[in-house]
């Protein structure tokens, strides 16, 4: 391949790139299905900018798929039992965290002395023992 080539695929690459990303930003559409999780369940609505549209938005209940919903909701469910064992985070006490090690495949436990956005502390491991 030439440099004239070349140059050609690198222009072509950056036009998909940048049509990938404008379809990104643009989700949802005026018109546009997405979904989102109502109670227990997952529903889908039609995107017309109206307040209910605009709030789903903002905190982040909007999906593209049904799919990608019902994981949400999974995700939410698991969230809030494993929340049921845990405690909020306290200084100059042992606090454990669940790890997932992605290269052994499983779970672990880790003592923290800072606090990670997002985690939930456990007394101890028998908690996380119950709460799994």
């Amino acid at each position: 391949m030439n440099l004239q080539e070349e140059l050609k695929a690198l222009k072509e690459r950056i036009a998909e790139l940048e049509e990938q990303v404008k379809e990104e930003q643009e989700f949802p559409q005026s018109g546009e299905r997405y979904w989102c999780i109502s109670g227990s369940w997952v529903n889908s609505f039609f995107w017309k900018s109206e307040q209910l549209d605009l709030d789903r938005y903002r905190i982040g209940n909007i999906f593209k798929t049904e799919d990608e919903a019902k994981f949400a909701l999974e995700k939410l469910k698991v969230e809030a039992e494993l929340r049921k064992f845990s405690r909020p985070f306290k200084r100059g006490s042992l606090n454990f965290i669940i790890c997932f090690d992605t290269e052994e495949d499983k779970l672990y436990t880790e003592t923290r002395r800072f606090m990670n956005q997002g985690s939930l502390y456990f007394e101890c491991i028998g908690k996380i023992e119950l709460a799994i």
